[in-house]
């Protein structure tokens, strides 16, 4: 949650009293329908039987489209959790004024669905606009550092029962290559990385919740063509949920609590392969080069349940994965951590060079019409060099939903379609882009 509109500089943290009085003076004097009209949405899109409502999200907090029959494709579904309670976070997304918003939002105590965005239209909910052009956001009640108490079997079974609802809707691949949590999302610029979020966090069960979509956590779905020849095995991120038991703590200004003994969906990543070794580190959350810590907010050294990649080395029950650009290890006792699965992968092109890495998969700027506004697609900080291997996900075709300055479109964007292709590679905690031009795939 709390993404602002991309043309907004507002800070995402509100006083949330000064918000709620706002939003019941706002409807009260409009009516709770107030913005129904415009979106022209009249009951929520839900599976029969699942107790759902519509409540709209102020204008601001969306961008109008047609989805997918203006070309928009919807290929992905993202999973959030609040950090707010259900009613506070209704009161945010229905502010007068830019903000974020989500499509859906999940109740703890129930598995009430509130639908606040129609699907056709692009929700601000993943922190990357080109994610949001592409993608469903569905937001569940709760605090990740509280995740146990607040996932409950309720609110898992309703936001499974949606996402199949949607998934089969849309023609989603009910796999972890489209199933992906907010954290998964990456930066769309180095200076974004740093403040992306990392919900649903640690507590999130997806292994439970992957069994409820009646669905693998991780079946590869490559429609990449690559070369008929093998590249390094994958590995699949994979723990029990229940016995794993990874030191977390909550940090803030005060200083760092360490959480509960309780299940987790991560394993750390460490420098070499020994239970003593320091964590991996990351230069967007460390500039200054120190290890990645425990701390919820610090993903740097942490892989999540379900996602793959390629195995640079094996020893003494510790895998080395390709990771960030470098080399990363985990423990695997007994293989209880590391799932072996299928897919392609991909490593620099020879003689090309360090490849840069992306974080969206924006068109080329001649590709777009006068009147729409470009946007450039900027490397981030890591690169990939030849003989290191990250897995393959999906090509993509370059593209964006762009404003334009023409008056005679009416949601004031437009579909703009480039010649690049990219690929979307399981990169570091995040997914990336890589141009297809730059790399080889293999499988």
């Amino acid at each position: 949650m709390r993404e602002n509109n991309p043309a907004s500089t507002a800070p995402a943290r509100r006083n949330a009293t000064a918000v709620v009085a706002l939003v019941t003076a706002v409807i009260a004097v409009l009516g709770p329908g107030w913005t129904a009209s415009a979106q022209g949405l009249s009951q929520a899109e839900c599976p029969d039987g699942l107790d759902c409502q519509f409540v709209p999200a102020a204008a601001g907090h969306f961008a109008d489209a047609d989805r997918p029959q203006d070309g928009l494709r919807i290929w992905k579904i993202v999973i959030h959790d609040t950090e707010e309670t259900y009613d506070k976070a209704i009161g945010l997304f229905r502010t007068p004024g830019a903000g974020a918003s989500a499509h859906y939002l999940v109740r703890s105590s129930d598995g009430q669905v509130t639908q606040l965005v129609p699907t056709r239209d692009v929700a601000y909910h993943a922190g990357n606009y080109w994610f949001n052009v592409h993608s469903i956001g569905i937001e569940h009640e709760g605090f990740l550092a509280d995740g146990a108490r607040w996932y409950t079997e309720a609110m898992y079974r309703a936001s499974a029962r949606l996402v199949r609802y949607l998934a089969d809707r849309f023609g989603i691949p009910l796999d972890r290559d489209h199933i992906l949590g907010h954290e998964e999302v990456p930066g769309p610029t180095p200076a974004a990385v740093p403040g992306m979020h990392f919900d649903p966090g640690p507590y999130w069960n997806w292994e439970h919740y992957f069994d409820l979509l009646r669905a693998p956590r991780s079946d590869p779905h490559h429609p990449i063509p690559h070369l008929p020849r093998p590249g390094p095995p994958v590995v699949v991120i994979a723990p029990r949920f229940d016995d794993n038991y990874e030191p977390l703590q909550d940090c803030t200004a005060a200083g760092c609590v360490p959480l509960p003994r309780q299940g987790s969906n991560i394993a750390y990543l460490r420098t070499e392969p020994r239970p003593g070794a320091p964590l991996i580190t990351d230069p967007d959350l460390h500039p200054d080069g120190t290890p990645g810590t425990t701390a919820l907010a610090d993903w740097s050294a942490r892989a999540v349940s379900g996602e793959p990649y390629a195995v640079a080395a094996r020893t003494d029950g510790w895998i080395g994965i390709w990771f960030a650009g470098g080399l990363a290890w985990f423990e695997d006792p007994g293989g209880r951590v590391g799932r072996p699965a299928s897919g392609v992968v991909v490593t620099a092109r020879p003689g090309r060079g360090p490849v840069p890495v992306y974080g969206a998969a924006y068109p080329e700027p001649g590709a777009y019409p006068p009147d729409a506004e470009i946007t450039q697609i900027v490397p981030l900080r890591e690169t990939i060099t030849v003989g290191q291997f990250y897995v393959g996900l999906e090509g993509v075709q370059a593209d964006d939903y762009a404003k334009t300055s023409e008056a005679d479109r009416p949601t004031g964007r437009v579909y703009t379609v480039g010649h690049r292709r990219l690929v979307e590679i399981s990169f570091n905690h995040r997914r990336a882009f890589v141009d297809a031009a730059d790399v080889l795939i293999l499988g």
